[in-house]
């Protein structure tokens, strides 16, 4: 019976351990990780095999040389327990499990209560209820990984058969874990693969990126798009960082699922993980997290679960060698951005930073480029075409109209006085002044036709279609924007201009011959103080003329070939004598006299104006020095025209000259026209107080014409004002023009100003200004302007 019951325990027990073969292996079909599969195969012990107690664990080469559980089953464990396992050579290592791992063999423990076995161990098998337990060392890959130790309540527990049954148990675990490892491999090198062929699209489409790349934005744009759209990626953004303290990272593109999620602030120096992230920018080495969800550096966790982030690599991007900021790119898997990949991702940057670097050289070149035919063909202070740029629109127009057989018409426009004002107010002040007339001609001009920038005092204006009349319209229209003052820096300036017209092809077929024409015109509209004047045949023969006569003048002012001349002017109340006007004669040897209004006209037109003041100065000191020496005393008056007052030479020559010939202040007087102080207020105000610094007599000559008011005219330091002739030829029969200069008298006496009225040319009109009390008079019922001898003598007769 005994022998029958012995035979009956061992065939209940190999069909336990039978029963735990059959689960393991279907549970080794079944697994898909480790973890299930361990914990599955523990299970079968315990409740198919119906053994007390399953552990699966690991050899740990720690210095304690500890043993991990992966896994167990059983009744009554606690987890301390489960976890104190050694496999040193001590007391707490000669468990079962130690024992196995420590020898690389089967250990057996059929009495858990034997006096050899370590009593750690018999209080432990007591406390469970064990009586045997089986340990079997596990290895995968030719190399022990740990051990599968299973224990049963009663002693003697394992017989032969069940032992060799439970071997292959150990046997199909240890394969289970090696297929298992060995499928996690081919699929994580499957999945590398795959992430490297993702890596290796995204740099072959940047590359693409790059030369197609037509702007910055746009291509970083695409880069974004390429790395989400084409290659699979979860986000990719690049940023840039300010310059700010904290080093914030500015978004500049990006791509994919982002819902908000760059709008949270990033800043490089304002966290720990920013600190860290801009130490691996400034090295140059890329940073990656995984499992970002879970990593508590990382300070969007929630953010990223979210939006189906699991991993994250941030790459330097770098521009001719200086970090400019990062791309991101982040994947939904947790365990992305193997070393491969992101080594192939750092080349993808690399190559997006040198093509930006290339980008932005061939837009500088671009730009440079631009930058020059823009000096080429653009002025610099209006943005108007220049005059290499009108040529060229002027020949296209031509072109157009040979071949549709219409006319065309260009305009002249010149400003007066430019080169006055800028001598005295600067460039900076006459830039403005330019700027405020092309933004009136170009409102006025419209879409009426081109306007450009000829020279620093004139500008050109196409118009395509149009004949004479129109062109002059449009000139009139031009010429009336531009008669109110501008105001530059507090200042107003005239900005007053004539306009010279040529038709094609009436007037030239060729670009230069219109221009040149249409400047001709200017010049005669100048000269004849007509507003606008259209060329005609005869202006080409009175330009040569007029270039021969500047030359023929600059020869007179320089040999002494022009003759002083004289208008005597009277005081009123007692008919005394009291000085004249100096004038200016010549008598062209060829010509004959030329007309004073002529080649005073041509000088204040060509800048000889002030070498024809100078010779003025000196003709009338050496006269009066003359005269004093035989006892006459009568100062003369020298006009001052707007180029004189802007000479910066005009006091050093005025002293110069007194010195030269040992005058006094009182032999000579200036006379300055009201137009020509009003041209530049305030620099003709600080020009008057320098000569008055020199004890000077100053008078407002031709008075009433140049619209300065009654709080100007006070702040003046002047002594006398001459009245406009208009007004004085009128007074007899125009009672305005009486009521005028009776006003003007009376205003001049109320601020002590002596008043002369010139172009007085009868008794008559002599009587009634002494009626009004004007202090002197000036005109042909006094004297004709009379060469300076003659002049002397008529004073002697007058005595």
């Amino acid at each position: 019976m005994k022998a029958i019951r012995s035979r009956q325990d061992e065939h209940q027990r190999l069909e336990r351990a039978l029963r735990t073969l059959s689960g393991c292996n279907r549970a080794l079909l079944r697994a898909k990780d480790e973890t299930t599969l361990l914990q599955e195969i523990c299970r079968v012990v315990v409740e198919e095999g119906r053994y007390c107690l399953v552990r699966i664990g690991r050899a740990e080469h720690d210095e304690a040389r500890t043993v991990s559980t992966l896994a167990y089953a059983g009744s009554g464990l606690n987890e301390a327990e489960v976890r104190a396992l050694w496999w040193d050579d001590s007391e707490r290592g000669h468990s079962a499990t130690g024992t196995a791992i420590r020898t690389g063999a089967l250990c057996l423990v059929n009495d858990m209560q034997a006096h050899d076995y370590p009593p750690m161990w018999r209080d432990f098998a007591r406390r469970r209820g064990l009586g045997s337990v089986l340990a079997l060392p596990l290895y995968i890959e030719g190399e022990l990984f740990g051990a599968l130790s299973i224990g049963a309540p009663e002693a003697d527990a394992f017989g032969s058969q069940e032992l060799q049954v439970l071997r292959e148990v150990a046997d199909d675990v240890a394969f289970g874990l090696e297929f298992l490892r060995l499928r996690q491999r081919r699929e994580q090198a499957e999945a590398e693969v795959l992430r490297l062929n993702r890596a290796l699209r995204t740099r072959a489409a940047v590359n693409r990126a790059l030369a197609q790349a037509g702007d910055e934005a746009s291509l970083l744009q695409e880069i974004c798009r390429v790395a989400v759209e084409e290659c699979g990626y979860r986000l990719a953004w690049v940023g840039y960082i300010e310059a700010d303290e904290a080093r914030t990272m500015r978004p500049m593109a990006h791509a994919g699922f982002e819902d908000g999620f760059l709008a949270l602030r990033r800043s490089l120096a304002a966290s720990k993980i920013g600190r860290t992230m801009a130490a691996c920018l400034d090295a140059q080495r890329p940073m990656v997290m995984r499992d970002v969800t879970r990593n508590p550096a990382y300070p969007f966790r929630e953010e990223a679960r979210r939006r189906g982030y699991g991993s994250l690599v941030t790459l330097p991007l770098r521009v001719d060698g200086e970090l400019m900021g990062s791309v991101q790119i982040l994947a939904a898997e947790t365990d992305g951005f193997e070393d491969q990949e992101v080594q192939l991702l750092e080349a993808t940057v690399a190559d997006l930073g040198y093509g930006l670097a290339a980008l932005r050289q061939r837009l500088r070149a671009v730009a440079a480029e631009e930058t020059v035919r823009r000096l080429a063909y653009f002025d610099p202070v209006t943005g108007l075409p220049n005059r290499a740029r009108v040529c060229q629109l002027l020949s296209q127009a031509l072109e157009a109209a040979r071949s549709e057989r219409r006319s065309l018409a260009v305009v002249r426009i010149g400003l007066a006085h430019l080169q006055e004002l800028n001598a005295t107010l600067g460039s900076t002040e006459v830039d403005k002044l330019v700027q405020a007339v092309a933004t009136r001609l170009q409102q006025a001009v419209g879409d009426s036709g081109t306007l450009g920038r000829l020279t620093e005092s004139e500008f050109a204006l196409l118009l395509p279609r149009a004949g004479a009349e129109p062109a002059t319209l449009l000139a009139q229209r031009l010429l009336a924007a531009l008669d109110q003052p501008v105001d530059v820096s507090g200042v107003l300036l005239d900005a007053r201009s004539t306009a010279g017209i040529s038709l094609f092809p009436g007037h030239g077929t060729e670009a230069d011959e219109l221009l040149r024409r249409a400047g001709i015109a200017l010049t005669h509209a100048r000269a004849t103080g007509a507003a606008v004047a259209i060329f005609k045949s005869g202006f080409d023969r009175d330009c040569a003329q007029r270039l021969a006569l500047m030359g023929e003048l600059r020869k007179a002012i320089e040999h002494e070939q022009l003759d002083l001349y004289c208008q005597p002017k009277l005081k009123i109340a007692s008919g005394e004598v009291c000085g004249a006007e100096a004038l200016v004669r010549w008598q062209h040897e060829r010509l004959g006299p030329i007309n004073p209004g002529q080649f005073i006209s041509l000088a204040e037109q060509t800048g000889l104006i002030t070498p024809l003041t100078y010779w003025m100065l000196e003709a009338v000191l050496r006269h009066s020095y003359a005269w004093r020496a035989q006892g006459s005393a009568l100062p003369l008056s020298v006009n001052l025209s707007a180029r004189d007052l802007h000479d910066p030479k005009l006091l050093a020559r005025i002293e110069g000259a007194l010195a030269t010939w040992g005058a006094e202040p009182d032999w000579i007087e200036f006379e300055l026209t009201e137009s020509a102080l009003m041209l530049d207020p305030s620099a003709a105000l600080e020009k008057l107080q320098q000569l008055k610094r020199l004890d000077l007599r100053l008078a407002i000559d031709d008075y009433g014409t140049g619209y300065s008011s009654l709080s100007y005219l006070q702040r003046l330091p002047v002594d006398a004002i001459k009245i406009d002739q208009s007004f004085i030829r009128g007074m007899q029969r125009d009672g305005d023009s009486a009521a005028i200069v009776h006003s003007t008298i009376d205003l001049a006496h109320s601020l002590r100003l002596l008043v002369v009225a010139e172009g007085v040319e009868d008794q008559e009109t002599y009587s009634h200004l002494a009626a009004m009390a004007c202090d002197q008079a000036q005109g042909y019922c006094i004297s004709r302007p009379l060469p300076a001898v003659e002049f002397q003598q008529w004073c002697a007769g007058r005595a």
